[in-house]
């Protein structure tokens, strides 16, 4: 008899058949891990039952990380160890979940001021990860991973994937935007990396009409069982499949991110792909933080991040959310407020899985640009164009036609000479990507307009694409 921990790691779906490829993918899976160092499949049998356990359990599990991670930030990290001084206390007198909320909130104001004293000090910068994130202000953030927490992340996708049926060495369709280095890979060079690591990319950054018919060749031959990525480009891409009047292989599961999954995306996302959609929930900073169950409820990852609620009365029935990573030891992020919004429910899910529950209110939106030759291009590609820049506090990509981009501009303090080689980079890079029919007006101003939900949107596309199935 099934228990409720294999039938959520493998729910009795009628595509729940081994795939041809499944023995040789895992060969090829395991030996790529092996060459990188990589430990994300050791750790993904590791955690595989942490959501099984009893609701007591989970709540001691979480306590314990908490107070170690707190230990290491007294003893390693300069912010905290004078945090800790300041209000005369130490990691041991943290006894309680009650006690650790007395804490100050970490806001990003903070982190961009005191980035340095955030990072331990006991590693080499050099040997830590650069990442670059955006926020609800508009200014972006620099901040730091270690190879530890890219591995933890990575087992945590795949315990996420794991409850849709997939398993290791199963093939990924992976909706990301592609970097510099996989842009100057050859053909031969992409098709060996995809197929080895198991995870075949399709670039949001190039999807018009054209880039969408020739990933539906590609998908014939892929055996996928799993996709990932951004909400909108595979619900674009899924509308473009019923489209072309082409049925596909049934998924086993769709897991969205990085943005908001509307309800007309989910519905064409399952109807085309004969699954269910999950949608996860982390960011930049602290991955990982939620993702959907079979049953459609929503669960804290409550061994990889612990979750509070904002006490501040003037932001309406979802008040912003405090976030703590319990797996990122290199630049912790500690009761870190990330603009974001969302509920905290009581109760449990009938799935089996007994981490805490949530609803997302509000997270990001990024629109799709579309341009006079049919070209489509996530907003993430803008957004990427001005990270790490010096001398901007905060920016808008706004697209008010086909043909014309306005680049708003809030100067901030730092090199001048940089921001002017740094706006005629993104020029450029926009003018190769679109063509000269594109023009980039540029715009400095004190300041940028939220939106309704008192969000900064760093992409805004009056155009085409941007919002059809939102």
């Amino acid at each position: 008899m099934m228990n409720a921990n294999s039938e959520i790691l493998n729910p009795p779906a009628a595509h729940q058949r081994p795939r041809k490829s499944s023995l040789a993918g895992y060969v090829m899976l395991s030996g790529l891990q092996w060459l990188r160092g990589s430990h994300s499949l050791k750790l993904f049998r590791e955690i595989s039952s942490e959501p099984f356990v009893s609701p007591e359990e989970v709540r001691s599990n979480q306590l314990r990380r908490l107070t170690e991670l707190l230990a290491h930030a007294e003893q390693r990290v300069p912010y905290y160890r004078e945090l800790l001084n300041s209000l005369k206390i130490t990691s041991r007198d943290i006894r309680s979940f009650s006690d650790f909320s007395q804490l100050p909130i970490l806001t990003k104001d903070t982190v961009r001021e005191r980035w340095r004293d955030l990072v331990r000090e006991d590693v080499p910068l050099e040997s830590l990860s650069k990442h670059y994130s955006g926020g609800s202000t508009g200014i972006p953030l620099t901040f730091y991973r270690d190879k530890e927490y890219m591995d933890a992340s990575e087992a945590g996708t795949f315990r996420n994937f794991a409850q849709a049926g997939w398993r290791p060495g199963e093939m990924i369709a992976f909706f990301w935007g592609s970097n510099e280095r996989i842009q100057q890979m050859s053909r031969a060079q992409f098709e060996l990396r995809q197929r080895l690591r198991r995870m075949y990319q399709f670039d949001p950054f190039h999807s018009g009409t054209d880039q969408l018919r020739e990933w539906l060749e590609r998908w014939r031959s892929l055996d996928a069982t799993i996709a990932l990525g951004y909400s909108s480009t595979v619900a674009r891409f899924a509308q473009f499949i019923e489209s072309s009047g082409v049925k596909v292989e049934p998924l086993r599961g769709v897991f969205t991110t990085a943005e908001k999954l509307y309800g007309p995306q989910r519905e064409v996302i399952e109807r085309v792909f004969g699954c269910r959609a999950y949608d996860c929930y982390g960011s930049s900073e602290v991955q990982n933080i939620a993702a959907e169950c079979p049953a459609g409820s929503m669960h804290i990852n409550a061994d990889y991040v612990y979750l509070e609620s904002s006490s501040d009365s003037s932001a309406g029935d979802a008040p912003p959310l405090l976030v703590t990573s319990l797996k990122n030891y290199a630049m912790p992020f500690i009761r870190y407020r990330n603009e974001d919004c969302g509920t905290l429910l009581d109760g449990s899910c009938g799935c089996g899985n007994n981490f805490p529950l949530m609803r997302l209110n509000v997270a990001r939106v990024s629109d799709n640009f579309t341009f006079p030759d049919g070209r489509v291009v996530h907003g993430e590609f803008f957004t990427h164009l001005m990270y790490g820049s010096s001398g901007i506090d905060t920016f808008q990509f706004h697209q008010t036609s086909p043909d014309h981009i306005t680049l708003w501009i809030v100067p901030g303090e730092g090199d001048a000479e940089s921001r002017r080689r740094t706006v005629e980079s993104a020029i450029n890079q926009i003018k190769g990507l679109t063509g000269e029919a594109v023009t980039v007006e540029i715009r400095e101003v004190s300041a940028i307009p939220l939106s309704n939900a008192g969000k900064h949107r760093f992409t805004r596309s009056d155009v085409g694409e941007s919002s059809s199935l939102s």
